[in-house]
């Protein structure tokens, strides 16, 4: 994603700077937590009057004299959607997980006898008008953060929003994601097509460059069949991030025995392995360094389960088999260049790596490496001219500063396979 600014895509694309509480109903201070921990928060109480589904409730605001409720968008978490909401149990319908997460709020709500409380760093709301906030319920004597107990269930997706709750969130996502629970059981929606092909997925969230001057194509999420016999067909299968934006593959969507498929966020020419979105926007949230910021690339298939993911960056339970096995080298001068050597005993396939300088540069396919092998990846250049053993970024001119600066190998989750600095730079 282009680093245009810091502030969640959410905060940017639909909303007013303050929300908008009535002066009769200002909010107090304290802290965001409700173990009375973390940073300073806006707070306001009030009872929770109808709950529309798994992340937004209305709420009777205390203190504003007005018999009127606020519709609330719970902060940093994204619930699957309901297609008929209703008070009746019975009568809810929705996509599979949306049921599920709106009747633990539910239950949850009635626990804390429609008692709650609103906090958040930055109070905004969104074009609907919904207030963005994080509701805590006080449920057998303490305060507990209702987001974060959906979350623990994996009830719901982690949505980058606010720096008091986003690494927590995403910790928690991913902890669920390793149980294989709520949302991360694959076949909870029904057996699905071609449930046993493995299948694997990687996001380019923040290529090398400017995404913009080509329309958002160098942004890109790749699937991959991991069986190396049986072809797999991803017709009605469909792909997203944290957001509502979802891309459904169209009828004759094939992806063969150990290959790849590209959907890429712009517009293009469709082919057997290149797909485009048709997005004149960035969907990837770059990460930010200990912040725990990022995204993820989920791929559901026509029964609604998700069914194959990349969450980053990697908070829970980071390894990578090659780890150890390559060294990395800058040479930030003259012909500027970044060497990858393979110093392990086995062969190192760099499909699936990157090296980011913060922005990412993604091996092609076929970057295989033999015990002692090098690549070189040139930064001026063009990639007409790559060959097995040398490839080329594409910059023009001068890239890396002399005065210092960093290179890394990672995976796309964000795992360190090697780092070189010169100068200034650190690893």
């Amino acid at each position: 994603m282009f680093h245009y600014l810091v502030t969640p895509r959410l905060t940017i694309l639909f909303t007013l700077l303050l929300a908008l509480v009535p002066a009769t109903a200002q909010a107090k201070r304290g802290p965001c937590r409700p173990d009375g921990t973390g940073p300073t928060c806006q707070v306001w109480t009030g009872k929770v009057t109808s709950i529309n589904d798994g992340d937004t409730f209305d709420v009777d605001i205390d203190g504003d004299h007005k018999k009127r409720s606020y519709h609330i968008r719970f902060i940093g978490i994204q619930a699957m959607e309901l297609t008929v909401h209703s008070e009746n149990p019975r009568k809810r319908r929705g996509q599979c997980h949306g049921l599920e997460a709106t009747n633990f709020v539910v239950n949850q709500v009635r626990k804390a006898h429609k008692r709650v409380r609103l906090t958040t760093q930055h109070p905004t709301t969104d074009h609907l008008g919904r207030w963005f906030r994080t509701p805590q319920l006080r449920i057998g004597g303490k305060w507990v953060d209702l987001g974060e107990l959906e979350m623990q269930r994996g009830l719901t997706l982690w949505m980058h929003h606010e720096p008091s709750i986003d690494k927590l969130y995403n910790e928690l996502e991913q902890q669920a994601a390793l149980r294989g629970i709520g949302m991360f059981d694959t076949t909870h929606c029904g057996v699905g097509p071609d449930q046993d092909v493995p299948l694997k997925v990687w996001v380019m969230s923040d290529p090398f460059g400017d995404e913009r001057l080509d329309g958002f194509n160098t942004e890109w999420v790749k699937i991959q069949n991991l069986n190396p016999t049986k072809s797999i067909s991803l017709a009605r299968w469909w792909m997203r991030d944290s957001e509502l934006r979802r891309y459904t593959f169209p009828a004759g969507t094939v992806i063969p025995a150990g290959r790849t498929i590209t959907l890429h966020v712009g517009r293009g020419n469709r082919s057997a392995t290149d797909f485009y979105w048709g997005l004149h926007e960035s969907v990837w949230e770059n990460s930010i360094d200990g912040a725990g910021v990022g995204d993820g690339g989920y791929l559901f298939d026509p029964k609604g389960d998700l069914r194959a993911w990349m969450i980053y960056p990697c908070l829970v339970q980071c390894s990578d088999p090659n780890q150890g096995a390559v060294r990395v080298t800058a040479s930030p001068g003259g012909n500027e260049f970044v060497r990858v050597t393979n110093v392990s005993s086995h062969v190192v396939d760099l499909y699936g790596y990157e090296l980011r300088f913060p922005g990412g540069y993604a091996f092609p396919e076929g970057t295989v490496l033999d015990p002692g092998q090098s690549v070189r990846v040139d930064i001026e250049g063009s990639p007409s001219n790559d060959s097995s053993r040398v490839l080329h970024l594409g910059h023009s001119g001068p890239y890396m500063p002399d005065s210092g600066g960093s290179v890394e190998l990672t995976n796309f989750s964000e795992t360190r396979l090697g780092c070189d600095s010169w100068g200034s730079g650190h690893c």
